[in-house]
């Protein structure tokens, strides 16, 4: 059995292994007593996916902005939740209410039935473009970030899968590429180093496209609901994001490992932590011009897996499920040497690293992402990462 069978078949134990055992204690502490079942922290199932929906319920009212004011939302959640439901976050851009409106108006756990298998069903089409080797599949799907993922709800799936085929896509398809990359600004932290990786590669048919799909996006979002959804959420939209950044209440230590939260976490004041994610954020920007200025193939996992490490520590805002997309450049790539092999195994289980350095006030997971990218910078461009006759890929279907 070669190296990278043998982890893999590791790495499925352990995420089959990780997947039960979490399931069992989630399930267990359901409480079903209200509206909508409830979990230990009295949030309902799919805890993030209630924020979304409610997103869906407004776009079918006349003044959806009215809920960036968090008293205002809080009431509607309580409506529909039960009262005295513990306080969320109204901070999308309104532009989310497009693709949430038709789950606003189905039942709410109708609606994250759906969601999960759309999410599930786009993430294994997309990583198809990849890789065809079974044996990926349990330990991506069900990796620390991903289970942390389902279980909020969130847009993990969809974005990695629409991050997976826009990296694949750029050279070959540019004009889906760049409609995909302009629909990601629904949400906006995940696509933030794609502009640089683009402008480095001179890829000027996917620039145009996603910003001619952004623009798009953004005048039917105000045709539909005024330009004052959009003036709601530049007001107080984005100043609700960033409570989770600044309150000490709201501050995200178990679940965001960047830079500027793992500073945090150290003790560092709001702006002594912003000086941090400013230097994180330089070398990201720094890495992914020189990687792609040489203008790698759409396919090279090498410069993919670079690019994928640099936007998870180039962002303060990063959460858990939102690394996704490294741990599947990593998996992709499976460097063979044993630094190699320990980041990787690092990067699967960064989430479980965060959380336990989370619940001890300590920095450190933030560390992760940056240590492999200056890792996979050093190594040649033309390594052999994989034991290519055991690791049947994409690549032949993609060229057809």
């Amino acid at each position: 059995m070669s190296q990278s069978a043998e982890r893999l078949r590791l790495l499925n134990w352990a995420a089959v292994l990780l997947f039960v055992a979490y399931g069992a204690i989630y399930v267990s502490t359901l409480d079903f007593g209200h509206l909508l079942p409830r979990d230990s922290k009295q949030h309902v199932i799919g805890r993030d996916f209630l924020n979304f929906w409610m997103y869906g319920r407004a776009a079918f009212e006349a003044n959806p902005g009215q809920y960036y004011d968090l008293r205002t939302y809080w009431a509607a959640a309580d409506a529909v939740t039960g009262p005295g439901y513990p306080p969320q976050l109204w901070s999308y851009p309104p532009s989310v209410m497009l693709l949430a409106a038709p789950f606003g108006a189905l039942p709410y756990l109708v609606a994250l039935a759906i969601w999960t298998v759309i999410g599930i069903a786009a993430f294994v089409v997309a990583l198809r473009l990849w890789t065809r080797d079974p044996r990926l599949l349990l330990p991506l799907l069900l990796a620390p970030a991903a289970i942390f993922g389902l279980v909020s709800g969130q847009f993990h799936y969809l974005a990695t899968a629409a991050i997976l085929t826009v990296l694949r896509w750029r050279e070959s398809r540019p004009l889906l590429a760049g409609l995909i990359l302009g629909l990601l600004t629904v949400k906006p932290q995940i696509g933030l180093f794609f502009p640089i990786l683009l402008l480095a590669t001179r890829s000027w048919t996917v620039i145009l496209v996603a910003s001619l799909t952004a623009l798009a996006v953004a005048g039917l979002t105000a045709l539909a609901w005024g330009v004052e959804v959009w003036l709601a959420y530049f007001s107080a939209g984005l100043a609700n994001q960033s409570l989770v950044l600044t309150d000490p209440e709201n501050l995200s230590e178990q679940w965001m490992a960047t830079p500027f939260i793992n500073a945090r976490s150290a003790g560092l004041p709001v702006a002594a932590a912003g000086v941090v994610q400013a230097v994180a954020s330089a070398l990201a920007v720094a890495l992914v011009w020189r990687t792609f200025s040489r203008r790698p193939r759409a396919d090279d996992l090498r410069a993919n897996a670079i690019f994928l490490a640099c936007a998870t520590f180039g962002t303060p805002y990063m959460m858990s499920y939102d690394t996704l997309p490294l741990v599947v450049g990593m998996l992709l790539l499976m460097p063979m040497d044993p630094v190699g092999r320990l980041l990787t195994l690092l990067a699967w289980g960064l989430q479980l690293l965060q959380f336990a350095f989370g619940v001890l006030h300590l920095p450190g997971p933030a560390l992760i992402p940056i240590v492999i990218a200056l890792y996979l910078v050093k190594q040649p461009a033309n390594s052999t990462w994989v034991d290519q006759r055991n690791w049947p890929t994409g690549r032949t279907q993609e060229s057809a």
